[in-house]
């Protein structure tokens, strides 16, 4: 094989560059690249044609007080399953933990406690080659195969997934999306069985291109609304939940009618108001065709960047007027997280910049938005050691050593994964855990709220499959700014809407907010 002198000269500039990451992170970054002592590898090959990971769920699967890491992909093996030991460390724990036996392009994972066991069950979609499957947790990290028996076998295309109670039995339902347009949307029978009411619903998205998908009460009325993300210059979806499995589209009258290849979406409290605002990752070049913004739109197609929505507060949405963030990439996932405890939410979104159109107009990795003055955002992933360059998908935010403060994991699609430590380590923060009675047991759709006497500090609401193709913890995290004495916390159950107060709550702690109360 003969060497030209570029690329010897490529061999020693890779060899000089972490392969975790595009340059090295600044001296203190607040984040720190641990994965190589982690143990955390997917597979010698994850080029095309290989192993690709392609979505995450990360929790407490045998019950040691540690947050576990379930990764689908595509090729095999279709699926890595890692224990968390302590200290960021991990070990592969797949073989004979029943998830082996999944197949096919593994697209997207959420996890519940469908049956109400006591133990978490984890559902992963297939895009083709396979199946989408329901897995039973045994408790001890273990799972069975129960997807034909509890009638969600399904051989038809799939991406994302999310748990929720739409009904308000206590009992999680479960809505999958489709590129085809078919999603589901099956109603837990509580026997162990699912019924797909997506036919009687109000849902319909037939010949629309569907991927993301999130639950969230938009409105304060109690039920939790349903938005789903559609590619190929399509408008999105948002659902307004009537109640009885019963849904009605308001995109319209939402203002939510813009045209664009979405992809990921997450609600948060951007803005600390105690209610549910709305960012959307687009992929504004469509995976990687090389065409000009001209040329797309040529084709009828739109060329949009990311957005973030405000929500009035009675479920109607605005675009914020911040430029910064309306970036033209290909965005995958995203977490709206306060990283560094300042008592504001962060915004960090997963961007292809591997196989991105060569004509985008931003690039440069995944992002990072702050407001260190608390009003004007600014780009941080630099400074704070994340700057990664790599064809991301998920960007799962997660306490992995339990030191208080969210680790970065990231999920890329032709590479390894990346483990991130956060190295804030102060006592500005609390975790919160509901624990439902009567209402569903992991908390699904619970609102959590903290104050510092009669002021709000934050305002979060449980997800189960959020961002893109993601299962974050079923618990919420609170950066607090400057700590104060004590704090109240409030949380009101899905479903039932029972409301549970706890005072004088001190800082840097995990609280476990039960129904029962």
């Amino acid at each position: 094989m003969r060497f030209t002198k570029s690329l010897i000269v490529s061999l020693i500039v890779s060899l000089l560059i972490p392969l975790s990451g595009s340059s090295q992170p600044p001296p203190n970054a607040r984040f720190t690249d641990v994965t190589a002592a982690s143990g955390l590898f997917i597979a010698k090959n994850t080029g095309v044609g290989g192993t690709n990971p392609h979505a995450v769920a990360v929790e407490d699967f045998n019950g040691d007080g540690l947050p576990d890491i379930i990764i689908p992909t595509f090729g095999k093996p279709h699926v890595r399953y890692f224990k968390n030991l302590g200290n960021l460390k991990f070990q592969d724990v797949t073989k004979d933990s029943g998830l082996e036996t999944f197949e096919g392009d593994g697209t997207g994972v959420a996890v519940a406690d469908f049956d109400r066991d006591g133990k978490l069950d984890i559902y992963m979609t297939s895009l083709r080659k396979g199946a989408s499957r329901l897995f039973r947790g045994n408790g001890d990290g273990t799972f069975t195969d129960v997807s034909e028996k509890a009638g969600v076998f399904l051989k038809t295309p799939a991406r994302s997934c999310s748990w929720c109670d739409v009904d308000g039995d206590g009992y999680v339902d479960l809505f999958i999306t489709s590129p085809t347009g078919d999603c589901h949307l099956f109603r837990n029978n509580r026997n162990g069985t699912f019924t797909d009411i997506i036919k009687t619903s109000g849902i319909d998205l037939k010949g629309r291109h569907c991927l993301g998908c999130v639950f969230g009460d938009i409105d304060g009325d109690g039920l939790d609304d349903l938005f789903v993300t559609c590619y190929q210059s399509q408008q999105n979806a948002l659902y307004k939940n009537l109640g009885q499995g019963k849904f009605k589209d308001i995109s319209q009258t939402a203002g939510l009618t813009r045209k664009a290849s979405s992809v990921g979406c997450v609600f948060a409290d951007i803005f600390n108001k105690g209610r549910l605002d709305l960012y959307v990752s687009t992929d504004s070049w469509l995976s990687g065709a090389n065409y000009t913004e001209a040329q797309l739109l040529k084709m009828k197609h739109t060329v949009e960047p990311d957005i973030l929505y405000a929500n009035d507060g009675g479920g109607k949405f605005a675009p914020v007027n911040a430029p910064i963030l309306a970036s033209k990439t290909l965005g995958h996932d995203i977490i709206c997280e306060d990283l560094d405890h300042d008592g504001l939410l962060d915004i960090y979104v997963g961007v292809d910049a591997e196989s991105g159109n060569k004509w985008a107009t931003s690039k440069g990795g995944n992002p990072l938005w702050t407001r260190p003055d608390g009003k004007t955002w600014t780009e941080q992933a630099k400074q704070w050691g994340i700057k990664h360059e790599a064809n991301c998908v998920c960007v799962p935010a997660v306490d992995f050593d339990n030191d208080g403060d969210l680790d970065l994991l990231l999920i890329n699609f032709y590479s390894n994964v990346v483990l991130y430590r956060n190295n804030t380590n102060d006592k500005n923060w609390l975790r919160v855990k509901a624990v439902g009675a009567k209402s569903n047991p992991d908390g699904i759709g619970a609102k959590i709220s903290v104050y510092a006497k009669d002021k709000l500090v934050g305002y979060r609401q449980i997800h189960s499959g959020a961002g893109y193709c993601r299962s974050s913890p079923l618990e919420a995290h609170f950066g607090l700014g400057k700590a104060v004495e004590s704090y109240r916390l409030e949380v009101v159950f899905s479903g039932s809407k029972t409301r549970v107060v706890r005072e004088n709550v001190k800082a840097g702690q995990r609280i476990v907010i039960r129904e029962s109360d």
